[in-house]
C-alpha cells in the first residue's frame, strides 16, 4: 500500500494521521490524548480484533491501568462516534474474549506530494549569505508560528515582564552543562570541564566572594546537579548509559568529596534532578532498563525508597525537562511526542494532569519563576507563561541559540549558561581500520555541517546534513573545492541515512518518519506514518528497493519498498533493522542483538554482539564486515566485526571527540566521524523588572 498517506476516512469522519486530529464535516472534534492513541491503534490494526491485553501492552505503555479504565476509554471513543447501539455498531464492534475491532468503512486519503516549491526548486550552489529561499522559508516559519499560536489559544498581553539587567558572573572559560541555585541565591552549583580530555566534575560558585571551587575530582561524568536538604547538600548524577549513579555531596564539611554518599548506582540512565515534596525527598529522571523510557521517581533520602510519580503513556513520548513548583505541590514536565512539544502540569497531591501547551514549537527547558509563572527556553528566546491567564510572550532574546540552559534564582530572575558560540568548532576525522588505526585525515568544515557520510563511488564526495538558520538541509560536499549542493530542506529534524549509487534517491528520517526523496522529481515519499515506530533503512538490489524496519501492532518487521511502484510489502518478521551482505543478511533484533541469515527465509545464526539503538548511532555492513557505534555519554565506541573470520575489535574515544554518528566507506577500510571541540560558556544573571 502507499506509505505517504497522512489522512484516512472513517465512516463520516476524517482521521489526520500526521497531526493526530479527528474531523467531522471539516470541523475538528475534541479528542482526549489517550482516546486518540486508542483510535490510532485500532486504525492501525483494522480488520482484526484487538484484545484488552494487547491494548494494555500497546496503548497504555509503561502505565498500569485497570480493564475498567480501558473499557471507559473505548466508551469515550464510541461517544465521539455516536456509536451508541452496541448490538448493531457502526464503528467499533466488541466481542467477549476477542476484543475490539474498527468496522467502519475506511479508505486512505492521499496527500499531495511535496512539491518542488516546498522543497528546493533546483540543485543550487550553497552560499553562506541568506539566499531568497531562506528568506521565504523563514517568512513561512514566522507566519506558521503566528497561526500555530493562534490555534493553540496563546495570546500576547499588553503588560509584559521586561529584563532590567544582565550581570556576568564568570568568564567564558570551559564547558558548562547544568546549574542549580541555592535558595538564598548566593551559591551556584554547576557541572562542566575545562578541557576536552577531562571528565565533567561538580563546581560551586560563590556570588559574594566571586570565587569558584571544584568539589569533585574523580567523577566519570557529572551531568545534573541540585541543592537539597535546605542547601546543606548537593545531589548530582553521573550520566553514563548502562552505569549511571546518583551521589550526595555534604556542604557542611571542608572536603565534601571525602564525605560523599552514593544514593543510586548501576542504573541504566539518570537524568534531571528536582526537589521533592519534602526536604528529605528528591525527584529524579530514571530509566532502569535499556528498553525503558526516562520516567520520574521520588527518592526518599532517608530510607532510599523509590516511588514512580510520572510515566510516559505513549511509545514515542519523551520527558525532556521537569521542574518542581516553589511550593512543592506541582510538577511541570516538558514532553516531546512525534515532533510536537507538550507542556504538562502535574498536581502531586491529586495526580491530576493538565496539558498547558501542545504545539510544534520546540522547547528545551522549563523552570518556575514563581507559583503562577513558568519560564520556557527555546533556540530563539526565553518565554514567560502565566498559568492563570494562559498567556505567553517573549521576555528575553536568545539570539543565535547561545543560552544553553536556565535556572530560577528564587527571586524572580534567572541564572543561565551562555555559550561563546552557537555551535562548537568541529572537525571530521577519517580513521583507518588497518594498522594501528591512526587518524589518516582531518576534514575541516563549517560549523553548520552537522553530519557527514561517504559516497559509494567518489572518495572526494561526501553527503552532509546542514543545520543553519533553524533549517535542516541535505546535500553533497566536495572535500577539495568545499562546494556544497543542497537538495532538500525542512524545518523538521532530519537524520541522513543513505544515498543511492546513482545519486537519484536520498533516504532519511524526518522527525520520526522514514522518507525517501527523489532528486529528479523533487518529491518526497514517506515510508512510515507518524504513529509508527521505525528504525532505519538501506538501499537494496542495485537501488531498486529499500529495506527498512517498522513496528506494526507492537511487533517489529522488515518491509521492502519498491521505488518504481511505491509499494511496500513485508520482507521479514521479528527484526527491527537489516543490512545485506554478499550472500545473505545481517539483522538486528528488538534489543539490537545481531544475527546472520543466508537468506530471508533462512535460520538465524546469533553473532553474540549488539548494536546501539539510539538515533545518533549507526551500523554498516560492507565487504562482509560489520561496523557499528555505541556510546555511554562519557565515551563512544566503534565496533568492527569480520563476518567471515569472526574477528572482533573495538576503538574508543571521548564522546564528543568521537561522535557516534559514523559513516564507513565502501570497503570498510575507513570510518569518518565528527569531533566536537570545547564550547566555552559563562554563567550570567538575568534580572527582571
Amino acid at each position: 500500500m502507499r506509505k505517504d498517506i497522512m489522512r484516512a476516512s472513517l465512516g463520516e469522519f476524517v482521521l489526520d494521521l500526521e497531526q493526530r486530529l479527528l474531523f467531522l464535516n471539516d470541523e475538528e472534534i475534541a479528542v482526549e490524548p489517550k482516546v486518540m492513541e486508542l483510535l490510532l491503534y485500532l486504525y492501525q490494526c483494522r480488520g482484526r480484533y484487538v484484545t484488552i491485553e494487547e491494548l494494555h501492552e500497546q496503548v497504555w505503555t509503561d502505565r498500569i491501568v485497570t480493564d475498567t479504565a480501558v473499557r471507559g476509554t473505548v466508551k469515550k471513543l464510541r461517544v465521539i462516534f455516536k456509536d451508541d447501539d452496541i448490538s448493531a455498531p457502526s464503528y467499533i464492534k466488541s466481542v467477549p474474549k476477542r476484543g475490539y475491532k474498527l468496522i467502519c468503512e475506511s479508505s486512505p486519503i492521499e496527500s499531495a506530494p511535496l512539491s518542488a516549491t516546498q522543497s528546493n526548486p533546483k540543485k543550487e550552489r550553497y552560499t553562506y549569505k541568506k539566499p531568497l529561499i531562506y528568506v521565504a522559508l523563514l517568512a513561512l516559519l514566522i507566519v506558521g508560528a503566528v497561526i500555530s499560536l493562534t490555534h493553540e489559544g496563546l495570546h500576547f498581553p499588553s503588560a509584559q515582564v521586561a529584563v532590567s539587567s544582565v550581570d556576568s558572573l564568570t568568564e567564558f572559560k570551559g564547558e558548562k552543562t547544568s546549574i542549580a541555585v541555592s535558595r538564598d541565591g548566593r551559591y551556584i552549583a554547576f557541572t562542566g570541564r575545562a578541557f576536552k580530555s577531562e571528565h565533567s566534575q561538580v563546581y560551586l560558585y560563590d556570588k559574594l566572594e566571586k570565587t569558584t571551587r571544584q568539589l569533585t575530582t574523580q567523577e566519570p561524568h557529572a551531568m545534573f546537579v541540585r541543592f537539597a536538604q535546605n542547601d546543606k547538600a548537593l545531589i548530582f548524577s553521573n550520566t553514563l548509559t548502562g552505569n549511571s549513579s546518583l551521589k550526595l555531596l555534604p556542604l557542611t564539611v571542608s572536603d565534601p568529596e571525602s564525605a560523599m554518599v552514593t544514593l543510586l548506582e548501576g542504573r541504566y540512565l539518570i537524568g534531571e534532578i528536582q526537589l521533592g515534596r519534602t526536604n528529605s525527598e528528591i525527584i529524579v529522571q530514571l530509566a532502569n532498563a535499556p528498553q525503558s523510557k526516562l520516567m520520574l521517581y521520588a527518592i526518599d533520602l532517608e530510607g532510599y525508597q523509590e516511588t514512580r510519580l510520572v510515566a510516559v503513556s505513549q511509545s514515542d513520548e519523551f520527558i525532556v525537562s521537569v521542574s518542581t513548583s516553589p511550593d512543592r505541590t506541582r510538577l511541570v514536565t516538558l514532553n516531546l511526542q512525534a515532533g510536537r512539544t507538550q507542556l504538562v502540569l502535574h498536581d502531586l497531591a491529586t495526580k491530576q494532569e493538565t496539558r498547558l501547551i501542545d504545539g510544534a514549537m520546540l522547547l528545551k527547558k522549563v523552570v518556575w519563576r514563581n507559583n503562577n509563572e513558568l519560564l520556557l527556553l527555546n533556540n530563539s528566546s526565553i518565554r514567560l507563561y502565566n498559568l492563570k491567564t494562559q498567556k505567553e510572550y517573549v521576555v528575553y532574546d536568545n539570539r543565535g541559540a547561545l543560552i544553553k540552559t536556565i535556572e530560577s534564582d528564587h527571586e524572580g530572575g534567572l541564572v543561565v549558561i551562555k555559550k561563546s558560540q552557537e555551535r562548537a568548532e568541529r572537525l571530521y576525522i577519517e580513521r583507518s581500520f588497518s594498522g594501528d588505526g591512526a587518524v589518516s585525515k582531518v576534514i575541516d568544515t563549517r560549523p553548520e555541517i552537522a553530519s557527514m557520510m561517504y559516497d559509494s563511488q567518489d572518495d572526494e564526495l561526501k553527503w552532509v546534513r546542514i543545520l543553519k538558520d533553524d533549517l535542516n538541509s541535505l546535500g553533497s560536499f566536495n572535500v577539495k573545492t568545499k562546494h556544497i549542493d543542497i537538495y532538500y530542506q525542512s524545518e523538521n529534524r532530519l537524520e541522513f541515512l543513505d544515498v543511492s549509487k546513482d545519486h537519484k534517491w536520498m533516504l532519511f528520517k524526518e522527525n520520526y518518519r522514514l522518507a525517501v526523496y527523489s532528486v529528479e522529481q523533487q518529491k518526497v515519499h514517506y515510508l512510515t506514518a507518524s504513529f509508527n515506530s521505525s528504525s532505519d533503512g538501506v538501499f537494496y538490489q542495485d537501488d531498486q528497493y529499500i529495506l527498512y524496519g517498522v513496528q506494526v501492532g507492537g511487533k517489529w518487521e522488515i518491509q521492502r519498498y519498491n521505488l518504481s511502484s511505491e509499494i511496500s510489502e513485508v520482507f521479514l518478521t521479528g527484526y527491527r533493522s537489516i543490512r545485506p551482505t554478499s550472500n545473505g543478511y545481517v539483522v538486528a533484533g528488538e534489543s539490537g542483538e545481531l544475527a546472520y541469515l543466508d537468506s530471508h527465509l533462512g535460520v538465524a545464526q546469533a553473532l553474540s554482539h549488539r548494536i546501539g539503538l539510539e538515533p545518533i548511532t549507526r551500523w554498516h555492513v560492507k565487504e562482509d564486515r560489520i561496523v557499528w557505534s555505541t556510546y555511554d555519554h562519557l565515551k563512544s565506541y566503534i565496533h568492527h566485526f569480520d563476518l567471515n573470520r569472526r574477528h572482533y575489535n573495538v576503538t574508543e574515544d571521548f564522546f564528543l571527540s568521537l561522535y557516534p554518528r559514523i559513516s564507513v566507506d565502501r570497503n570498510a577500510a575507513r570510518v569518518v566521524y565528527l569531533s566536537v571541540q570545547i564550547n566555552d560558556a559563562a554563567l550570567q544573571q538575568v534580572n527582571f523588572e
